[in-house]
């Protein structure tokens, strides 16, 4: 079995495919230099649910869910199942998303979270 470099995984419903909330998620995470393993899940679930299986199935523990009403979880393996580090939505604009991801690298980098304002 081929091993995947280490990287944030971050899973989402395919109703984000190719949009730009999806890619400013990455973005974020690029620009703290932490590499991003984006994975479609195809189930109508929650946010934390998603983010806590991307959690647990990086390398670095670290997850991020995007779910199909456009709920946004941060997490870490670490973490009860019940709580999220940080929690967002879709609706909170391009700029609150891309620090949301940019607070996944500075997780793995262990750096104070940006604050979404």
């Amino acid at each position: 079995m081929p091993l995947s470099p280490p990287g944030v995984h971050l899973f989402y419903h395919s109703r984000w495919q190719n949009t730009r909330e999806l890619d400013e998620l990455c973005w974020g995470l690029e620009e703290q230099g932490v590499p991003c393993q984006a994975r479609c899940c195809d189930e109508n679930t929650s946010a934390l649910t998603l983010s806590k299986r991307a959690a647990k199935s990086s390398a670095l523990r670290v997850g991020l869910g995007l779910n199909a009403t456009g709920d946004i979880a941060l997490t870490h393996a670490q973490l009860p199942n019940d709580r999220a580090l940080i929690r967002g939505h879709i609706a909170a604009g391009v700029t609150q998303i891309r620090t949301l991801g940019a607070n996944a690298g500075q997780l793995v980098k262990v750096l104070p979270f940006s604050e979404i304002t």
